[in-house]
């Protein structure tokens, strides 16, 4: 019997090469990105269709269709091991440290304590199922149910159809019989020195339809009967909705743990230009931690940039 630790001698390593594989790196955490290199007009961009699924809880019950995740990436070069990404309490509805220290950095008349609030990027996500109908890009991910990350341009799109904005008749994207497919196109857009995707030309398709459910390599639509999902389909829907790798509450919001809410300690220390002390030793922050200038101006009350790219830059 071959003994696995030989292969650190015998040159066999070539089966633990998994993160150069593109596929392992992007697609095995669940999340049904969109990859731009692979698109193979650019100037067209990427296009792919699918459909958006309503949280069939692995308990059996209806869950929300999405999740909402607020989160901030600090990135303080000088402090690597500081960086990182943060859930904010506000998922929970409690005040959040690092917001609270954004605001008190941008409005000081520091211009050195200005440039750090950009090492405090925010974002708003939302997490839903979604099943892959077309994608000539990735196809081997077609038929496949994942779970999409979107931000307020997709959200927005989904609230105009229900509101009836686009065609005058209220649609839940989500519904089994009634939902309708979404058209993603998303191109490559450069802003001076920021290069980011752009999905303000993705569209719902305008007539609704059902449900397609993918068996045998075939996409085939559920029967409806007056309206709705013929019963007897619905064991087969409920399977259907099952078949799928992630769960989409593993990617909902967490509470910061007692590690993660010294390092924010640490890093209010850096930003402000306090004594920073271990992080073990660390006490959690309090209101006391943003009385660092003569020169603030007060607490802002401007809104949080809330987009595909939402971070306060």
């Amino acid at each position: 019997m071959v003994n696995e630790i030989d292969d650190l001698f015998n040159g066999n390593l070539d089966n633990k090469m998994a993160f150069l594989n593109e596929q392992s790196r992007t697609n095995t955490d669940g999340i049904y990105r969109i990859d731009l290199s692979k698109a193979k007009d650019k100037k067209k961009g990427y296009r792919s269709v699918i459909r958006f699924l309503p949280n069939l809880t692995k308990a059996g019950k209806v869950g929300e269709s999405a999740l909402e995740k607020i989160s901030h990436y600090v990135d303080i070069k000088q402090m690597k091991e500081l960086s990182g990404f943060f859930d904010s309490p506000k998922n929970f509805g409690h005040k959040c440290t690092l917001s609270d220290l954004y605001y008190q950095l941008m409005n000081s008349k520091n211009a050195i304590l200005q440039e750090r609030a950009k090492m405090l990027n925010y974002s708003r996500k939302y997490y839903s199922y979604v099943l892959i109908l077309e994608d000539e890009q990735q196809q081997d991910l077609v038929g496949k149910i994942m779970i999409f990350q979107y931000g307020k341009t997709i959200k927005d799109k989904i609230q105009a159809e229900k509101n009836g904005d686009v065609s005058g008749v209220s649609c839940n994207i989500f519904d089994l019989a009634n939902g309708k497919d979404f058209v993603l196109f998303v191109k490559e857009i450069s802003t001076g020195d920021e290069t980011y995707p752009d999905y303000k030309m993705s569209a719902f398709k305008s007539d609704p339809s059902p449900l397609q459910v993918y068996k045998n390599g075939t996409f085939k639509h559920v029967p409806i009967q007056d309206g709705k999902v013929d019963p007897k389909a619905h064991g087969i829907i409920k399977d259907f909705l099952m078949e799928r790798d992630h769960e989409l509450e593993d990617f909902g919001p967490k509470v910061l743990d007692e590690a993660q809410q010294n390092k924010i300690t640490e890093i209010v220390n850096f930003m402000t230009g306090k004594a920073s002390s271990s992080y073990h030793e660390s006490k959690h922050p309090s209101s006391d931690d943003f009385d660092f200038e003569e020169s603030l101006t007060g607490e802002s009350k401007k809104p949080l940039k809330d987009d595909d790219d939402d971070f306060f830059s």
